[in-house]
């Protein structure tokens, strides 16, 4: 049914219009004649508010300077080298310290291992801080600013280490409130700002530092300067916010009502005669429209001619509308179809299209906008190949199956397409004939891969990522189980040994798993910033050098255990580490040592990618008296250069060992930056987890392992079985899920969870590369792990949460 228009009258219409003429016309002179006739101004308010928020940043980063400086004075007085003072005695310089600097709420003077020394709440001294982030990147970093373990009465902490990092203890001081309320008050003095511009300092995960939020919903300006630099303190990430509150006569003055009435007065004046006019000019037409001017003496009844024709108007207007909507919604529907060949075709490769049976020309195709009357198929390949396309669609309309062929295109004649036809029959037994297409690798020669391959290769992928999750599982029970065996009791030295040499063959065991991995899905050989361990590559890799490049030539290994994982793949390592052997063998040298520090470049003028290097230094020995010099050893050095270059590191070659003196060179390669080096004794305060595994001897080694980090653990054998838990109680912080569960898969599990319970956070467990590009969303950890890995991701965790 189709909704009457609405009619209007033409004088109402026209009034209208003179009205909105008027208005313009009053409104263009207000906004520019009136500022005309008022007083310039210096600045716009946008340059204040920029300049007013600069100014502030520059301020507060004074005074961070000035708090790095304090706290270091506060240290020489709380410091007791001699033990001779008490605890007592430290408490009360503490407390006199802090009277004659009211800007901080309460200092703390924490020991290198996170003992509390000294601190204004007596209650504190004796406890650790050693497993709380913040104390872990400021005995990293030097001195760093503390907002996220910051107290509710405390905008943020600074805390500042005392000597060398990592070996001196620290002193953490909390601001109070107050500790902007100095700054705002300098800003506003020494650039005389108005009282109806404020300030807004806050967190990157918007925890307002100082000012009030709620009272500039309404502003009318304001900018926003980033922190960037505060003296050694870094990028502490604070944004400062200064807006222009719309009060007061600096920004708006009040509205002059006798302008706006005789404004009002003047566009009812319009409209009224307007109107008047209008009426006047379609009288005639209204008498028209009535048939009044039509009539003569012996008609009785008026001829409505032109009303006729308007009625016959919106007859062809409704259906030229019905029209319409019936070509929109199957434009609608055919734009739906060409989007889902569209995904088809960037999921699998292939293009797909139909085609008629009877005439052979494409009816849609997700390339183009197809149409009933689209071009033939076989115009899209050479003139020579078409008889074999009709035997094809022949054979696929006879067929039961698909008919595959290669052809040329028209337009590429080199390059050989795979056409795929197949025949099917729709709902009301038509037969449709579609196409598949495909660009084939190589030229004339390129020949129809064989179907059973993929399924070949698919198969050997799941029963190769099958057994590798065996294996880690294994080497994860291993790992656990020794780092709380030398947690637990006091290892003598020959023990100790013992352990470390199964660690080590532990992790040697998942290195090679990944190793499988590679080989086994084909992945390519660039260069990817995986975290490598370079003691443990190059002991797992020594055989094959061995055989293949050294033979029976001395190696000498000086890679100390500890350093940092290198950001470089295992497979570019050891293509590294092959190339220098190739060389020594080549330049006929006699002997391969290697050694490792961590350490930066020494070229200062080189822009350092990175934070922290490895620095790996290559030697041989010298060659024998009797040996001839070789003439050259191939590009062995500049691909060993190029592997370094493209790695993010520096290579520096000192001797070739061409000549009489033996090689020697030294390379930099970009290293993680460092975790923790070992586990505190026990936490104070632990998470509620809920730990969900299949196999039963992993699920035990887990568990206590989270119970000896000092967490309550709820175990779970399955994913059907993690939902009964849940939905009894749900109170749980975090949830680790191995990922390749029978039934129910780690993945499914945790969309099920994060439906269900945004609050949990979701821990996914997997071998290095088997996971989806769709766990990106969830924290993951790596099997085999270790327990410092296992307490950082839930450290991670705890943190996501409370940004929350």
């Amino acid at each position: 049914m189709t909704a009457k228009p609405l009619q209007i009258s033409l004088g109402l219409l026209n009034a209208l219009q003179v009205a909105i003429a008027a208005a313009a016309g009053f409104a263009a002179a207000v906004l520019i004649v009136a500022p005309a006739a008022q007083r310039g101004t210096a600045s716009s308010p946008q340059e204040m508010v920029g300049s007013a928020s600069r100014a502030y940043v520059a301020a507060i980063a004074a005074r961070l300077r000035q708090t790095v400086g304090d706290a270091r004075n506060a240290a020489l007085t709380l410091r007791d080298d001699e033990r001779l003072l008490s605890p007592d005695q430290r408490a009360a310089r503490l407390r006199a310290w802090l009277d004659l600097n009211p800007v901080y709420r309460d200092a703390a003077l924490i020991a290198p291992d996170g003992t509390v020394l000294a601190a204004q709440d007596e209650r504190r001294i004796g406890s650790s801080v050693a497993r709380q982030s913040w104390f872990l990147r400021s005995r990293a970093a030097g001195v760093i600013v503390v907002t996220d373990g910051a107290e509710a009465d405390s905008p943020f902490g600074a805390a500042v280490a005392l000597g060398e990092r990592g070996q001196d203890g620290l002193l953490r001081l909390d601001a109070n409130p107050s500790y902007f309320t100095k700054v705002e008050e300098d800003v506003r003095r020494a650039a005389a700002l108005p009282e109806t511009l404020g300030f807004l300092v806050a967190t990157p995960d918007s925890r307002v530092l100082a000012g009030t939020p709620d009272a500039f919903r309404t502003i009318s300006v304001s900018a926003t300067t980033p922190m960037r630099v505060a003296a050694e303190i870094g990028s502490p990430g604070w944004l400062v916010t200064a807006q222009a509150v719309p009060s007061g006569e600096s920004l708006a003055a009040a509205p002059d009502w006798r302008m706006l009435g005789i404004g009002l007065a003047l566009v009812a004046c319009a409209a009224a005669l307007g109107f008047v006019a209008g009426e006047r000019l379609t009288r005639p037409l209204r008498r028209l429209l009535k048939g009044e001017g039509e009539t003569d003496a012996e008609s009785t009844a008026p001829h409505m001619w032109i009303g006729e024709f308007a009625a016959l108007s919106d007859v062809f207007a409704g259906h030229r509308r019905s029209a319409g909507l019936m070509m929109a919604g199957a434009g609608s529907d055919f734009a739906r179809l060409k989007a889902r060949l569209t995904t088809f075709e960037s999921i699998s490769g292939w293009a797909c299209c139909e085609i008629d049976p009877d005439t052979g020309r494409t009816l849609l195709d997700s390339r183009t906008a197809g149409g009933p009357d689209g071009a033939p198929f076989a115009a899209c390949f050479v003139a020579d190949d078409r008889p074999v396309l009709d035997r094809a669609r022949s054979a696929a309309l006879a067929a039961d199956g698909p008919a595959d062929v290669v052809l040329h295109l028209h337009d590429w004649p080199e390059q050989q397409v795979q056409v795929r036809l197949h025949c099917l029959a729709d709902a009301s037994g038509d037969r449709r004939l579609f196409a598949l297409m495909r660009k084939l690798p190589g030229g004339e020669a390129a020949t129809l891969p064989p179907q059973v391959e993929p399924r070949r290769n698919l198969v050997l992928r799941r029963v190769t990522d099958g057994i590798v999750h065996e294996f880690n599982d294994v080497l994860t029970v291993v790992l656990t189980n020794l780092t709380l065996l030398t947690r637990r009791h006091a290892l003598g030295d020959d023990q100790e040994r013992l352990v470390g040499r199964a660690t080590a063959g532990a992790r040697r065991g998942a290195a090679l798993t990944r190793r499988m991995l590679h080989l086994v899905r084909g992945d390519e050989t660039g260069i990817t910033l995986a975290e490598t361990d370079l003691a443990t590559t190059f002991e797992g890799y020594l055989p094959f050098l061995a055989a293949n490049a050294l033979g029976e030539m001395p190696v000498l290994n000086r890679i100390p255990a500890g350093l940092p994982p290198i950001l470089c793949s295992e497979r570019v390592l050891e293509l590294l580490l092959l190339n220098l052997a190739f060389h020594i063998r080549d330049a006929g040298l006699a002997g391969f040592a290697i050694a490792a520090v961590e350490g930066i470049p020494e070229d200062a003028s080189t822009a350092a990618a990175s934070s922290a290097y490895v620095r790996v230094l290559v030697s041989s020995g010298r060659r024998p008296a009797a040996a001839p010099l070789p003439a050259s050893t191939g590009p062995t050095l500049a691909t060993a250069a190029a592997l370094v270059t493209e790695s993010g590191g520096f290579w520096r070659l000192i001797r070739d060992g061409i000549g009489a003196e033996p090689f020697l060179a030294e390379f930099w390669l970009p290293a993680a930056p460092r975790i923790t080096a070992k586990l505190p004794p026990a936490r104070l305060a632990g998470l509620k987890i809920l730990l969900v595994e299949s196999d039963g001897l992993v699920r035990a080694s887990v568990a206590e392992v989270l119970a000896d980090l000092g967490h309550a653990v709820v175990q779970a054998a399955s994913g059907a079985h993690a939902l009964e838990v849940l939905a009894r109680d749900a109170a749980f912080d975090a949830m680790i899920v191995d990922q390749s569960m029978p039934v129910m898969a780690g993945l499914q599990l945790a969309a099920t969870v994060v439906e269900r319970y945004p609050e949990i956070r979701i821990i996914l467990a997997s071998p290095h590369g088997q996971l989806p590009q769709s766990a990106d969303a969830f924290l993951r950890i790596d099997k085999p792990f270790r327990n410092e890995d296992l307490q950082v991701v839930l450290d991670i965790a705890v943190k996501r949460a409370r940004a929350a």
